[in-house]
């Protein structure tokens, strides 16, 4: 990952206190990780581990342990994983530092684990424009021959939603503020892209659809605020 990035995020998980909901998308598993279930468990083989990349401080990895037998959340931030193993104390998960633009990290993954099935919320949308290239590749040698992996990244129309929400008032969703604040603003994120990006790396769709990004913030209102999102269902083109 670019280092002003990962220096970015790691002083976001660094300065923020290490309670539960305070991220902007730090929803709880019910209506995340575990609601999503439908879509993506009937791909997901059993025998397989699942990885949550992207797991910042673990609340839909121990949703995901829930109903797997094996999972591990994985986040470049060594400050979000600190906060996972403070947080997650009660879950089968475990937590580790991993870099998804790493190949060689993702090559040592797959020779520890196997083929997998891996998890990701907003990972790819985040990511400078020349880092997606490798992380794609680095997930297809995770998900191997039989692996699927369930991506959810913000819709290109969440641009302007934010927009319109962070200007309803100076103090208008604080949690979508913060991130702002620390530099850790979604590069340009068009209709199609993400689809464009898995299939440069052998990655072929087999779903997708919309979902929502339940977010801990409310409007001025006291709504909640909800956010446009994409997911993908995927796995490695055969042949």
């Amino acid at each position: 990952m670019v280092d002003g990035v990962n220096a970015n995020w790691q002083n976001y998980w660094h300065e923020l206190p290490k309670e539960r909901g305070l991220p902007v998308w730090d929803s709880t598993g019910a209506v995340t990780a575990a609601a999503q279930l439908p879509i993506f468990q009937p791909h997901f083989a059993a025998a397989l581990p699942v990885l949550d990349i992207g797991c910042g401080n673990g609340t839909q990895t121990a949703a995901l342990a829930e109903h797997f037998d094996r999972v591990v959340g994985l986040d470049f931030a060594e400050s979000a994983i600190e906060h996972a193993r403070a947080l997650q104390t009660d879950t089968a998960a475990t937590f580790r530092h991993f870099d998804l633009t790493d190949a060689g990290a993702a090559a040592a993954l797959h020779d520890e684990f196997g083929d997998a099935n891996v998890y990701l919320r907003g990972v790819f949308h985040q990511m400078p424009d020349e880092d997606r290239p490798k992380a794609a590749a680095a997930l297809a040698v995770l998900l191997g021959r039989s692996g699927h992996a369930f991506d959810v990244e913000l819709a290109p129309s969440a641009g302007p939603a934010m927009k319109a929400v962070l200007g309803q008032s100076p103090d208008a969703v604080p949690r979508l503020q913060l991130v702002f604040s620390h530099g850790l603003t979604p590069a340009a994120w068009e209709e199609g892209k993400l689809e464009s990006v898995l299939a440069g790396a052998g990655i072929e769709v087999v779903d997708s659809g919309e979902v929502p990004l339940l977010a801990t913030d409310t409007l001025p209102d006291g709504s909640p605020l909800r956010l446009p999102m994409v997911y993908v269902v995927a796995r490695n083109r055969a042949g």
